[in-house]
């Protein structure tokens, strides 16, 4: 067996003894259990073909003439990546599929890039479908390229197109465009006191957010003219990594990928006014996400994470998740009995007080805020605001 492949080969083994993909089966598969740390972003190459500042000069590496067969990066196209956490390169953005086909071709594979393609999809929702194996698959590749970017004798990733100095790529949402967002309503008691209800630990009340309204770390909030209310609210958000229909609390960590910060952006006029809570929630760029997928190994206890919402400099949002009536394995429990949840679902959490149409006098979004959402362990989502044209 190719060397590479033997931390992959057990997760997959794991992964095909549950053909339905359900959680039950996976319970556990996608906990890592030893190895590298491993944050996944998505990212688009901005594209320019000049060398970047610290690129080595001499040819890829002595023998490797396998690498110049490799397609070449391409520009635009959206990627999974890393971010290269400290030293000379910090900062940078490694290709984890396209560092992974290196890895193979120098191991001799004999369709590198095909073998990276299968256990390393470069599409985030393709690579949640794989789950635990790919994840695997990108501890490996990140672990070789941060290796090779310490040693002067290892192949040139930075001219090999397998990482990108961070002012060459653009981030995107970790899930660019999820199969469905489900949002609970007032899951905070201080909000729902805010907003004029009682704290419930009944049922919760869900929505749908429409996907088409995720933007990224580096995207503006385009305030719509439809709307003069517009709203943010701050939120812990569960990426979902395995089918989950009908499961149990207990069997709800199984089924999550991992975390992300969100912004529910909503306009409170459509809302409140005309009762269209799913489409005040859902216009253009009404869902920031990011920045980063945090693995839900990362983050051993959701329910006691701090959370906080800044806007242009302000502290409008502060709170814990432990103050949410019901818990993400709940939640994502009740949901899965409502609707099947399928990898690259996105569930929102909830937001706590503080929210722009509780102040006196309210605090709408304007052109030029900046919104800073942040959640402990999981990492900072900043968006600017932009008015109308």
């Amino acid at each position: 067996m190719i060397p590479c492949l033997r931390l992959i080969d057990a997760a997959a083994r794991r992964l095909e003894r549950d053909p339905g993909g359900g959680c039950a089966g996976a319970a556990g598969a996608l906990r890592h259990r030893g190895g590298g740390r491993v944050q996944i972003v998505t990212f688009e190459r901005r594209g320019g073909d000049a060398p970047a500042d610290g690129r080595r000069e001499h040819s890829m590496h002595d023998g490797m003439a396998r690498l110049a067969a490799l397609e070449p990066a391409a520009v635009g196209s959206r990627r999974l990546g890393s971010i290269v956490p400290s030293g000379e390169h910090a900062g940078a953005v490694v290709d984890l599929n396209r560092a992974l086909a290196i890895k193979l071709a120098e191991e001799d594979a004999g369709a590198p890039e095909a073998e990276a393609d299968s256990l390393l999809p470069a599409d985030m929702i393709a690579f949640l479908r794989r789950l635990p194996g790919s994840l695997a698959a990108a501890r490996t590749a990140l672990e070789f390229a941060l290796d090779a970017l310490s040693r002067y004798d290892a192949p040139d990733l930075l001219r090999a197109g397998a990482v990108e100095p961070r002012g060459g790529v653009r981030l995107c949402a970790p899930v660019p465009r999820p199969g469905k967002i489900v949002g609970v309503a007032r899951n905070y008691a201080a909000h729902a006191a805010e907003r004029g209800s009682a704290a419930s630990h009944a049922e919760p009340a869900l929505f749908l957010k429409a996907p088409s309204a995720v933007i990224g770390p580096e995207d503006e909030i385009l305030l719509p003219r439809a709307s003069s209310r517009v709203d943010f609210e701050g939120e812990l958000a569960v990426v979902i990594g395995a089918r989950a229909r009908e499961i149990s609390a207990s069997e709800a960590p199984a089924c999550i990928a991992g975390y992300c910060v969100a912004n529910d952006v909503t306009a409170r006029d459509l809302q409140d006014d005309r009762g269209q809570r799913s489409i005040a929630k859902s216009c253009d760029s009404f869902a920031p996400l990011g920045p980063v997928l945090v693995t839900a190994d990362e983050v051993p206890d959701p329910q006691d994470l701090a959370l906080r919402t800044v806007v242009s400099g302000e502290v409008m949002q502060s709170a814990r998740t432990k103050e949410m009536l019901v818990g993400v394995a709940p939640l994502l429990a009740y949901a899965s009995r409502l609707l099947t949840l399928e990898p690259g679902d996105v569930l929102l959490t909830g937001t706590p007080a503080g929210v722009g149409a509780a102040r006196t006098p309210p605090r709408w979004l304007r052109d030029g805020d900046v919104v800073e959402v942040a959640v402990e362990r999981v990492g900072r989502l900043r968006n600017y605001v932009r008015g109308p044209a």
